[in-house]
């Protein structure tokens, strides 16, 4: 009887180590299947992630009906702000070192352009003609950051603002301006003027002149504009390097670099 209790008892302990053996496996399957559902979803989430990309400091899905509905609104955007080209450009004074990209093609004005023999609007002694609209010549050279153009004038290189130039030989000035601006002189020159508004006065002593022009020497001088005296600016020419002033109840000439705006 002890021996049949202690077979039954050894009976019980197999069963009971073959029951505990498939309970480890069937909880160790059970991990690996929970670890790799987790580490499924990890990798499909990383893979999945949808990128971003960044529209300056926008950031917008890379969805292509978004990013092209997007470059669609900024290319319209900047197409409405027009461009700055070299012709925008005020001119900057400088001197003949002044560099220049090489270029040759024909120019016109696009109405009345001063030809300089410096690339300065400073001065009035260094104009040397002019070119009007239907007329060409030569431009052999352009800086885009100073706003002049060097071209070829009776065998010679002179220099003129460049937006007051044209690579297009039909062109044709848009409107004529009034009388008021366009002013001829006696040598034959035509000084075209901005309507302006402001007080200046004189850096020293300036003569004031019936005409944008000293050609005629002392004849077309009607007074003098001393510093601290003031006069009205109703125009300027900065081609030319004239202003047109209010004085004593006349209407006069000045060397623009010659006064100055008071406060």
């Amino acid at each position: 009887m002890a021996g049949g209790y202690r077979e039954n008892k050894d009976s019980y302990s197999d069963m009971e180590e073959e029951q505990g053996g498939i309970l480890s496996m069937l909880l160790t399957l059970a991990a690996l299947i929970v670890m790799a559902v987790i580490v499924c979803t990890v990798v499909w989430m990383v893979s999945h992630r949808e990128p971003r990309q960044d529209v300056g400091d926008l950031q917008i899905p890379n969805d292509p009906l978004i990013v092209g509905t997007l470059g669609e609104t900024l290319g319209s955007e900047e197409s409405s702000v027009p461009e700055e080209t070299e012709e925008d450009v005020e001119p900057i004074n400088g001197d003949v070192d002044m560099p220049f990209d090489i270029v040759d093609e024909e120019v016109t004005a696009k109405d009345v352009t001063t030809l300089r023999s410096v690339p300065s609007t400073d001065g009035i002694n260094t104009v040397v003609g002019q070119l009007v609209n239907g007329q060409t010549l030569k431009r052999v050279g352009i800086n885009k950051q100073t706003g002049w153009s060097k071209l070829v004038y009776r065998d010679q290189e002179v220099y003129a603002v460049t937006y007051t130039v044209t690579k297009d030989l039909d062109y044709k000035p848009e409107s004529s301006d009034s009388a008021e601006n366009r002013v001829s002189t006696e040598d034959g020159r035509v000084i075209i003027f901005i309507d302006c508004d402001d007080t200046v006065t004189a850096k020293e002593v300036v003569n004031l002149r019936t005409e944008p022009s000293t050609t005629q020497g002392t004849a077309t001088v009607r007074s003098q504009l001393s510093s601290g005296e003031e006069a009205h600016r109703t125009g300027i020419s900065p081609d030319s390097g004239w202003s047109r002033v209010e004085y004593n109840g006349m209407t006069l000439y000045v060397v623009s670099s010659y006064i100055q705006a008071v406060d």
